[in-house]
Parts: structure tokens; C-alpha cells; sequence
């Protein structure tokens, strides 16, 4: 009946967390330090601590169970070179031995993981990669790269390349002051990586290292300064014989131009100009890229060059033409990238959020260029939020297509 059924009820326990037992824990052992058996002395700071709750720590149980010479001492020292570890971050540490949750500020976050690290706290450092991951961001992203780099967090380093593989062409070209903080390392794994997002043609990323170098030897803050004319005079007049990356500063940056698809910087005469005058890239590099261009325009001029036969994914992801666009919400505009012009003048669309891509054919085209013309193509959109990060990302995979007179 219905009373019985309330008997019952009465009988089903009801668990409830008492909020105020973690925080009366916190306050009597750690804050107070309370009936404290040892006492760690880190930074010049005393904290009065409780081995059983130091035990959660594999640096301290190792410690206290090992042979130390301080398993049976009250008092323990320890010495901390790692810059990274402040007095914050070592109390964020040791107040979670005696709460059931933390509150870490992304601000703080490396000085927390870089101790956690330190004393061994698996459960604390998977929550400090967690909030590295949800806050990626231009502000953020060189120091996160270094601490995974110092503390072995690889799913934070793979995350943050991501980041940088997007933003690298879009956001750094319009923020010069953060370029100077990437490191040569980190600019040669982006430079190299298949999937570097580059804006508008490899002219962009050249003029985004160029400028990245000169940032790195003159550093600035002004983000908004205009030192074009300056960065010019400084590569032009470098050496009065050389170029710049043959010379005992420009040798550190060599591997990373050495990434560079040289031959796409050379599909317009101005590009071309620029980068003779600029004085960077050693001559014998650019005499080679003369000869793959020369060579192709008397194929597509003889009509022999009619586009790749097979698709090789490797090789595409290593020579092809990285050409990209930003487009806003509501876009239907046409366009074509001018310098891409080997036997082929392709026309890219978008209408009603589709991308569409068409031939076209001038009328002298008709008795110097073939009928057909393969190429492989590969095509990735992507959305990102305030942060930068991606929210939602489709990627084609490499194919062959032949199009016809205006196909």
C-alpha cells in the first residue's frame, strides 16, 4: 500500500556531500598546519605538511618508503631549478592534497603542471593538460608549446601545433610583435608540416619569415609599428657579398627557409623581384627552381605537359601549391589565384556555401594549350571560434580530375 511504500523509502539511503568537511580539512591540516609531522622547506618558504596526505605524491612516497637520507627527517629541503615552479604553483600543489577539487587560472597553469611534474601527480597534471587544451589561444600558444616541449605533455604539443598550423599565415601576419617568440624549432616543424594552412600563396609564408627573422633580431613590442622600409634596408645591406642566410646569423635560420616550396615563390615577376632584392635565399637555391619552371613551361608550350598521370599522396603533400582564403559567413564571390598559371586558369567559387571549381579558356588558348588538363587537388574548410581554435574542420582527400575547355 502507499505507507508501505514510504516505509521503503525510508530505508533507501540518500548520499549528500558535506561541502564543509574538504574545506574544514584544508583549513585545520594545511592552512593551520595542524598535528604536522613534517615540514618542506621549498623557495625559502615553510609549509607544515602531513606525510599520510604527501603520500599521494610517487615523489614523496618514494621518499618517505625508500632509503632516503630524509625518509626520517621532520625537516626537508628541497632545492627547485626549474624557473617555472613559483610559490603559487607549489601551494596550488599541496593545498590539493587535502581537497576534492582544485581551481587553477590557465595564467598559472605551467607553474602548476611544471610542479606537478616535479612531485609526480598524474590526476593533477591531466587537469592541468585539459585546461591548456581549452585555452589555446595567440596569447597562450608559444608558452604552452615550450611547456609540453619541457614537461613531456604530447597531446598539449600536438594541439597547439594544430593551433599554429591554422593561424600561422592569418593571424601572425597581422600580429608581427608575437612572431619573435616562436622558436626556430617550432617555425621549421610548421614550415615542414603537410598540413600548414597558408593564406593566399608561398609568397605569404616567405614575407611571414622574413619577417619572423627580423623580429627575432630586433625584437619589438609595438605590434601596430611599420618596419617595412627598415626590415628591407636590414636584408638588402646585410653583407656586401652573400646573401643573409649564408652568413653566421642567417645559418641558424637556413633549415627553415630550406622548407620553403621555392618554386611557387616564382610564379609572378614582382615575387620573383622581391625575392632577388631581398637578398635571403643563397642564388644556387633559386637557379634550381629556374630550372623546374623552364622546364615545365616548354612542356605546357609543347603541349606535353597535360597535368599529373597518377596520384602520388605522398609526393602531392610535399610539392604542391598551398593557396588559401579567408571567408566570411555569407560570402558568394569568384576568384583565381593569377601566379597559378601552368597550362590551366582555374576560376574557384562560392555560392550559397559551396565551393565550385571551372576552366577557362581564352580564345588564343585554343592553338597552344591541350584539350584536357589533369591536376590533383586537395580542399579543407574550416571554422574557428574566438580563440582560434577549430570548431569544425572538412578535408577532402587528394584526387586526380581532368577538366576540359571551359569545364
Amino acid at each position: 500500500d502507499e505507507e508501505s511504500d514510504l516505509y521503503d523509502a525510508l530505508h533507501s539511503p540518500k548520499r549528500r556531500k558535506l561541502m564543509c568537511t574538504a574545506h574544514y580539512i584544508h583549513q585545520t591540516l594545511y592552512v593551520e598546519g595542524k598535528d604536522s609531522d613534517i615540514t618542506v622547506d621549498i623557495l625559502n618558504k615553510h609549509w607544515k605538511l602531513h606525510k599520510v596526505y604527501l603520500g599521494q605524491s610517487q615523489y614523496f612516497n618514494s621518499m618517505f618508503s625508500g632509503g632516503w637520507n630524509e625518509s626520517n627527517k621532520s625537516l626537508i629541503k628541497i632545492e627547485v631549478e626549474d624557473p617555472n615552479i613559483t610559490l603559487e604553483a607549489v601551494d596550488k600543489v599541496f593545498s590539493s592534497f587535502y581537497l576534492d577539487e582544485i581551481s587553477v587560472e590557465p595564467c598559472t597553469v605551467i607553474g602548476v603542471l611544471a610542479a606537478s611534474t616535479m612531485f609526480q601527480l598524474e590526476g593533477l597534471i591531466e587537469q592541468c593538460c585539459e585546461i591548456m587544451l581549452e585555452t589555446i589561444s595567440p596569447i597562450t600558444a608559444v608558452q604552452y608549446h615550450q611547456a609540453a616541449c619541457n614537461y613531456g605533455t604530447q597531446k598539449v604539443k600536438e594541439k597547439v601545433i594544430e593551433w599554429f598550423l591554422v593561424n600561422l599565415t592569418d593571424y601572425f601576419v597581422k600580429n608581427t610583435s608575437r612572431l619573435q617568440d616562436i622558436d626556430i624549432d617550432l617555425m621549421s616543424t610548421l614550415v615542414n608540416h603537410p598540413d600548414l594552412c597558408v593564406i593566399q600563396s608561398e609568397m605569404t609564408l616567405y614575407n611571414l619569415l622574413k619577417k619572423w627573422v627580423y623580429c627575432r633580431l630586433n625584437p619589438t613590442s609595438d605590434s601596430k609599428a611599420d618596419y617595412t622600409a627598415e626590415m628591407e634596408k636590414f636584408f638588402r645591406n646585410y653583407e656586401s657579398n652573400g646573401c643573409f642566410l649564408l652568413s653566421d646569423v642567417g645559418l641558424d635560420y637556413m633549415r627553415v627557409f630550406r622548407q620553403l616550396r621555392l618554386v611557387h615563390l616564382l610564379l609572378h615577376c614582382q615575387d620573383h623581384d622581391a625575392v632577388a632584392q631581398d637578398r635571403i635565399i643563397p642564388e644556387s637555391w633559386l637557379l634550381t627552381a629556374y630550372k623546374r619552371q623552364w622546364l615545365t613551361l616548354l612542356g605546357v608550350a609543347a603541349s606535353v605537359d597535360k597535368g599529373p598521370e597518377s596520384l602520388d599522396e605522398k609526393y602531392f603533400n610535399e610539392h604542391c601549391l598551398r593557396c588559401g582564403r579567408v571567408i566570411c559567413d555569407g560570402d558568394n564571390r569568384s576568384w583565381r589565384w593569377n601566379w597559378f598559371s601552368f597550362g590551366i586558369d582555374l576560376v574557384w567559387s562560392i555560392v550559397d556555401k559551396a565551393l565550385m571549381l571551372g576552366r577557362q579558356r581564352l580564345q588564343f588558348d585554343y592553338a597552344i594549350r591541350p584539350s584536357d588538363h589533369a591536376l590533383i587537388m586537395q580542399v579543407e574548410v574550416m571554422n574557428l571560434d574566438p580563440k582560434r581554435q577549430i570548431k569544425k574542420r572538412q578535408k577532402t582527400e587528394p584526387s586526380r580530375i581532368v577538366l576540359s575547355r571551359n569545364q
